[in-house]
């Protein structure tokens, strides 16, 4: 991916499993650079009105294929990121990605994509000065999550990777499901050199790991940028 250093602003990512707390961190995060006088973007996944909707149309169909499901996603992150990514870089404000490239490449590893071939195709991303993966075990992401686990309506058809074939019950397909894309994340998290937050800390302790990290970055570049 190439460097942002050709944009004023500071891309930063946080990349972890659905209920790992990344738009808590996002939104304190936000807070903060508000603080400090910073204009501040958060960037959700999925947020293209025409692909969000064709995404919801094949998955109440069950329709997705694994191919079919990265273009689709890679599309959204297109769109996002000329229109909504790169002019926020370009004004010189801090975007804040929650979930990137990475959540596409985990969702396409685990459907068997090459993970080669899932990289090349997000080759004209830009790369953020720090993504802060949201490890969490996954016997602490279940009880997080239980007390909405009661009903399998609100398990997701793909976000328990029913279309992996990998049980018959939601329930259990999820915690398979879950658990290798845990594995994936925390191999890509070394692979990229992530910075790794232990997501079962307190919440403002972790947030103010993040700003310290963020902090030292941030005065690295302006120093940078003054000489």
């Amino acid at each position: 991916m190439e460097k942002t250093s050709q944009y004023p602003g500071t891309l930063i990512a946080i990349e972890g499993t659905d209920g790992s707390g990344k738009t808590t961190q996002a939104e304190l995060l936000k807070l903060y650079f508000e603080s400090k006088g910073q204009g501040v973007v958060i960037s959700p996944c999925n947020t293209a009105d025409l692909i969000r909707e064709a995404i919801s149309k094949l998955k109440e169909r069950n329709t997705l294929d694994p191919v079919t499901f990265c273009f689709l996603y890679a599309a959204d992150f297109v769109d996002r990121f000329e229109h909504v990514i790169i002019p926020a870089l370009a004004a010189g404000k801090v975007v804040i990605a929650e979930q990137y490239v990475y959540t596409v490449f985990a969702r396409a590893i685990i459907r068997g994509i090459d993970k080669d071939w899932i990289a090349r195709m997000f080759s004209f991303a830009l790369n953020p000065v720090r993504t802060f993966y949201l490890d969490v075990r996954f016997e602490d992401l279940l009880s997080r999550i239980q007390w909405k686990s009661r009903d399998e309506r609100y398990f997701d058809y793909y976000e328990a990777g029913m279309d992996l074939n990998l049980a018959n019950r939601k329930k259990d397909s999820f915690v398979i499901y879950q658990k290798r894309l845990i594995e994936i994340y925390r191999q890509m998290a070394i692979e990229q050199e992530f910075e790794i937050v232990d997501a079962m800390k307190p919440i403002q302790v972790q947030q103010q790991g993040l700003r310290k990290t963020l902090s030292q970055i941030l005065r690295n570049r302006a120093r940078r940028k003054g000489k």
